[in-house]
């Protein structure tokens, strides 16, 4: 990718292309000189960069698919799919937090 878009990109922009690119959910927070390094591939991923919310999202996911009849009308635009669909983690907290005692 032209380091120049990456440039004019913000930080949530930056998250996504990342994402996208596979390497995973990125630490909002995170420098943005380190986040433009690790998207343009001058930066090797570490694990720290990571936030933290794949072991959340799978059990989410996990919980959502037993109970999908009764998750689905109240998660509206929610694809069941927590690992790979595109919940900001705030979102996810959103989610995640009041279900947490039934999800684990």
């Amino acid at each position: 990718m032209d380091d120049s878009i990456l440039q004019s990109c913000n930080e949530t922009e930056l998250l996504a292309i990342a994402r996208r690119q596979g390497l995973g959910i990125l630490r909002r927070g995170l420098p943005r000189e380190l986040i433009l390094g690790v998207v343009s591939g001058v930066l090797a991923m570490k694990h720290e960069y990571l936030a933290g919310t794949q072991e959340t999202r799978a059990l989410l996911e996990s919980y959502i698919f037993r109970n999908y009849s009764i998750t689905r009308s109240q998660l509206p635009g929610c694809t069941g799919k927590c690992s790979t669909y595109n919940c900001s983690d705030g979102r996810h907290a959103v989610c995640f937090s009041p279900n947490a005692g039934e999800v684990q």
